[in-house]
């Protein structure tokens, strides 16, 4: 080998050890890390010149991250108002905890995007690192705001039997993404007393009520179990129409034709043809009496499927004749795919919300056009305008107005609607009280240590969940509620669900914000509904604290509710919703779709729950 060969090797080997040397950094020489990312901020403005942000920090090791310790923080236009350093702690492998700041001095402008930057240190198998984090953050459209409803159509399609080949769900990188808003921190707004704690007790037999004389009795008609294996991650819903029965949960439907007694399993793709980029998973279905139909709403990777079939069709074809509508997302003038739908019915509207892209969309169906089973001229809204309300769903037994909602911050809600006979939209700010949102204490345990909220928890998720309006009753009330999950604190021990009651006849000003809770476990997923007495009842799911997580149901005032599994296995998975309607045939009563696990053999078990006085 020549002198310069080997002078040239050498000065190689030097140069990787100088490398070696300078890329093992001590707690005295921190060196920059790659394993922290940003996830999806949210920001908010409070007032022209000061903006409020939420910035993930995501640990995407295999490695607990220690003494996370953010040193620095920038938004270009801004000046920092929150004092630093600001200490995150310990961010688990695969968690993330939240940098919630204040920044002054803009003028900020509503609708435009900054770019939100981070910067500190980290131990990580015990070396000091320093990380450096960003992710561009669009300030939601100024409020009070309006916007214009697109139009578009869909043709029928019709089904009978079951001729397709089965097919397994196909999942897209859409399916289950984390939220893309998390909440920020707000200017504080003192709370109203907290609600007295909730209580649970089990459910009595069907056609039972408890012995309490005080609240009023509640009668259990059905608790029915499906008897149908499905995932953990359930999702169930349903509708009622008498004794036919359509259910369906991740990933299968089922009929019953004898109040629920007994259920018939269905496969969805082998009842329609298997397009729009292959079903997925996610499906939710309601009950129309105004039209004797049973909608049933399935998601594909490319958009909707929304089908129709009356209760006497469903009996005759063994749930296997229907017609059909599809709504794709390039339909829209959308890029990508969907997720997370949701359904109400209004007097003379069906509505059908769903994630895409920035935000969340509303569509509006005529339900005439649906009986019909005529093409169906729907209008829809823009996501751009709803980035806070990214997962929300929509408000049940509406009337002549849909609502939806998000929040601005911890002390700020944005409150949508769109009224049956106009194609315009609104939006509004509203103050709330203010509450515990650090998702790094949302956590509830079962027995065997699995924290079944942890999805939750990892998504940034205090969407607006349960949603209904109370319109009517002795004091001709308007009221819009809305509920969520939120982690503990502020005197919360456990998670809990927070809802607020809001004005419609007085600018959707705040009547009441309480809560669903207890010191000593957790409540969590809330869906609500409205019977024709103008009371609220409750779908849910609790746990921790020495309990499974059990699906539970009630009314609210009552300040009880009742459990309806039996679980004996935890899930570190759960959710995503359960379901609550109005009883078509008994309009004084709910039914409840909700579920538990069981271990023997490995299975959810989903339940059909009617209730009342």
């Amino acid at each position: 080998m020549s002198i310069a060969k080997r002078s040239f090797l050498l000065l190689i080997l030097v140069n990787l050890v100088v490398l070696v040397f300078i890329s093992s950094p001590t707690d005295e020489s921190a060196q920059l890390s790659p394993n922290l990312v940003a996830g999806y901020p949210g920001a908010s403005l409070e007032g022209s010149e000061t903006m409020v942000t939420a910035l993930p920090v995501i640990n995407r090791t295999k490695e607990d991250a220690s003494r996370v310790l953010v040193t620095g923080l920038s938004i270009e236009g801004g000046s920092l108002a929150t004092k630093l350093p600001i200490e995150l702690g310990t961010i688990k492998a695969g968690e993330q905890g939240t940098v919630f700041a204040t920044f002054t001095r803009g003028p900020f402008t509503a609708g435009k995007t900054y770019l939100l930057r981070a910067e500190g240190t980290l131990s990580l198998g015990g070396r000091l690192s320093k990380f450096e984090v960003q992710h561009e953050v669009r300030i939601p459209p100024a409020a009070p705001g309006k916007d214009a409803a697109k139009p578009s159509t869909s043709t029928p399609k019709r089904v009978k039997g079951a001729p397709y080949p089965a097919e397994p769900p196909r999942f897209n990188d859409e399916v289950n993404t984390p939220s893309k808003w998390t909440v920020p921190v707000g200017t504080y707004h003192q709370p109203q007393p907290r609600s007295k704690e909730s209580e649970t007790q089990k459910a009595p037999g069907s056609r039972q009520h408890h012995a309490l004389a005080s609240p009023p009795a509640v009668s259990f008609f059905t608790n029915d179990g499906l008897g149908i294996s499905s995932s953990s991650v359930n999702e169930p819903s349903g509708g009622a129409a008498g004794q036919v029965v359509f259910a369906t949960a991740n990933w299968f439907a089922a009929y019953s034709t004898n109040g629920g007694s007994s259920f018939t399993r269905l496969n969805p793709t082998t009842v329609f043809p298997n397009n729009m980029g292959g079903y997925c998973c996610d499906q939710v279905v309601v009950y129309v009496p105004r039209i004797d139909r049973m909608i049933w709403l399935l998601q594909y990777g490319q958009g909707y499927r929304i089908a129709a079939a009356s209760p006497a069709t469903i009996r005759t074809s063994s749930g296997t004749a229907w017609t059909y509508w599809d709504i794709t997302a390039a339909q829209l003038g959308f890029g990508g795919g969907v997720d997370f739908p949701d359904l109400s019915v209004g007097d003379n509207s069906l509505y059908v919300d769903f994630d895409q892209g920035p935000g969340l969309v509303v569509v509006r169906i005529p339900l005439a056009e649906i009986a019909a089973s005529a093409t169906i001229h729907f209008w829809y809204t823009d996501p751009n305008n709803s980035t806070m309300a990214y997962f929300g769903q929509l408000t049940q037994n509406p009337h002549d107005e849909i609502f939806w909602a998000g929040h601005n911050s911890n002390s700020s809600m944005r409150v949508f609607s769109w009224q049956e006979s106009s194609t315009t939209y609104f939006w509004r700010d509203v103050s709330v009280g203010s509450w515990p949102n650090n998702n790094v204490n949302l956590k509830s345990l079962t027995p065997d240590r699995q924290d079944w909220v942890s999805k939750l928890r990892d998504d940034n998720n205090n969407f607006i969940q349960g949603s209904t309006r109370v319109l009517g009753g002795a004091r001709q009330a308007n009221q819009v509620w809305f509920a969520w999950t939120a982690p503990s604190g502020q005197g919360f021990p456990q998670t809990h669900v927070q809802w607020v009651a809001l004005d419609r006849n007085n600018n959707f000003n705040l009547i009441t914000q309480q809560q669903i809770w207890n010191p000593n476990y957790a409540f969590a997923y809330p869906a609500l509904s409205t019977n024709s007495n103008d009371e609220v009842g409750l779908s849910l799911e609790y746990g921790g604290g020495g309990n499974y997580e059990n699906h539970v149901v009630g009314f609210w005032g009552d300040f009880i509710v009742y459990t309806t599994t039996s679980s004996n296995l935890g899930i570190g998975r759960f959710g995503d919703y359960v379901t609550l309607r109005q009883d078509a045939t008994h309009p004084e009563r709910f039914d409840a779709f909700g579920y538990g696990m069981n271990s023997s053999p490995t299975r959810s078990d989903t339940r059909y729950v009617v209730f009342g006085r």
